[in-house]
């Protein structure tokens, strides 16, 4: 078969193409991180070890790039530092650690989608939190802790109506086999909005699968009976 001329210069330019993502991609993989002094830390000397392990972890990512748990490492210890002083540097090194993390598997680690997230609600990006938690549930469909995550945000951070935190269980429960830490969560929110008629059905349901005892039941049922008496 004969090859045009134009066929030829089509496939150099995809081929150009290719390379420059590849490079792009290895270069924001390995892109220099903005690390603030020692110094800065002086008074907190309780973080001096988390902040050699984020110091540590960098330079192993510049080493070593194909180590996804480098990326996961370095993430944890400037969110550690992040949390202990509430200084939004640490958590936008954290952020950039995981951020990497994705690049690196293709947006296919729903561990590393999950971190960013909770390192974006607790900047204030709740829009890009939501995505983050999203992304991780479609990853991973069966494990309930990142639609705790999720129901978490729209609870606390969006204060959504009720019917739409109750769609977001809804979707756990369809996806996950037992699911017993959302039934449990979502006997705490019934309980929390007044339907307590939901939450004693939920509680039933635990202790049929002898996921709580009686004495947890009984104690809950007490609650909410006060609480429906201090509402009359």
């Amino acid at each position: 078969m004969k090859v045009t001329q134009k066929q030829v210069i089509l496939c150099a330019l995809s081929l150009l193409f290719c390379v420059i993502l590849g490079f792009g991609g290895y270069k924001f993989l390995n892109r220099s991180v903005s690390i603030p002094n020692k110094m800065v830390l002086s008074e907190k000397p309780d973080l001096h070890d988390a902040y050699d392990r984020g110091v540590k972890y960098e330079a192993l990512i510049t080493e070593k790039p194909s180590e996804l748990q480098n990326y996961l490492a370095a993430g944890s210890a400037w969110k550690l530092i992040g949390d202990a002083t509430q200084d939004d540097v640490w958590y936008e090194l954290s952020l950039q650690a995981y951020e990497r993390a994705i690049e690196f598997t293709k947006r296919k680690n729903s561990l590393a989608l999950s971190n960013a997230g909770q390192i974006e609600e607790q900047m204030g990006n709740y829009s890009n939190a939501k995505s983050y938690y999203l992304e991780s549930i479609d990853l991973s469909p069966g494990d309930t802790s990142y639609y705790l995550m999720y129901i978490k945000l729209l609870r606390y951070k969006y204060k959504a109506a009720p019917s739409e935190i109750l769609a977001a269980y809804d979707l756990g429960m369809n996806r996950v086999l037992g699911g017993a830490d959302l039934i449990s969560s979502r006997s705490q929110y019934f309980k929390s909005i007044g339907r307590f008629d939901d939450s004693r059905r939920d509680l039933e349901l635990l202790l049929k699968n002898n996921v709580i005892t009686q004495a947890q039941v009984d104690s809950e049922l007490l609650e909410m009976k006060n609480l429906e008496e201090a509402a009359k």
